[in-house]
């Protein structure tokens, strides 16, 4: 299936709007996953070992706060291309008062000013999924890796059935009679195994391992979800225009509430599954 380029998450912009609101916070929904490939890809041995850490795509930084933490020693260097996400990250570094990481705005598709061979450990967690071109992100995360024998990169991607990509396109078929997406999900981009570990290994990586990794994540209200700030969302809102986006959230909710009923707390428990693909130089 092809990709559309114009979808917005594969833009800056679209992470922009997204940096200012309350659905993306410090220990949101891919927070956990985040630390699953620290603990996938870092040995525990390292813990307090100076290592130098690049977070390519970090968003609000639900891994790099984690691994400042878990990692005191390290140098954490967090980068996206969207400025807003930046200007965010930054905000809460200083309202925590983290001072093991530093942000730039970079495009992880084209990292000039970083250096080669000049991290320990390279990690994207759902971020080099929404990069139009996949193979030019690993293949930089590959040459800014030391050549040291156990130098690593980490890569988290959302599998077909994890909540918010499944119930979209089970909302999107439904509201157009059964007619399936034409063109592949940005958010489900290397939502197959076989393709994913291909693809780091074009990039120059060995030893590749694809784990399956699963969390039930709780809440209590849907609508969040379908904020038009979300670019996840957004592409989806695009595809149908602005005249359908009621009957469209209509159709999600009925979706959900049928597939994730309530339980007697009034929450959902919604399960989300996702790859981590961890490569070694």
């Amino acid at each position: 299936m092809s990709i559309n380029s114009t979808f917005p998450s594969y833009k800056s912009e679209g992470w922009d709007k997204l940096s200012d609101s309350t659905l993306l916070k410090p220990g949101g929904v891919t927070e956990p996953f985040s630390i699953d490939a620290l603990h996938l890809t870092i040995p525990k041995e390292k813990v307090n070992e100076k290592i130098r850490i690049l977070d390519i795509a970090a968003g609000v930084g639900n891994l790099s706060i984690p691994a400042s933490i878990e990692f005191p020693n390290s140098e954490i260097v967090a980068t996206d291309y969207s400025k807003g996400m930046v200007d965010s990250l930054k905000i809460i570094l200083e309202y925590n008062k983290i001072k093991n990481v530093s942000t730039q705005v970079v495009d992880g598709q084209n990292m000039v000013d970083i250096e080669s061979e000049s991290f320990d450990y390279c990690f994207s967690m759902f971020g080099l999924i929404y990069f139009p071109d996949r193979l030019a992100g690993m293949k930089e995360m590959y040459r800014v890796l030391k050549s040291n024998n156990s130098s690593c990169t980490s890569i988290g991607s959302w599998q077909p059935n994890a909540f918010l990509p499944l119930l979209l396109e089970k909302s999107y078929e439904q509201f157009n009679g059964g007619k399936k997406l034409q063109s592949k999900q940005p958010a489900l981009s290397l939502d197959d195994k076989h393709l994913f570990k291909s693809e780091l290994e074009q990039a120059g990586f060995k030893n590749v391992v694809i784990h399956s990794v699963k969390h039930l994540i709780k809440f209590n209200d849907l609508n969040p979800f379908l904020s038009p700030k979300n670019p996840i969302v957004d592409d989806f809102f695009k595809l149908i225009g602005d005249e359908n986006i009621d009957r469209f959230k209509e159709t999600f909710i009925t979706i959900a509430n049928s597939l994730y009923p309530k339980d007697e707390n009034g929450y959902f428990t919604t399960e989300w599954n996702c790859f981590i693909g961890i490569g070694e130089k």
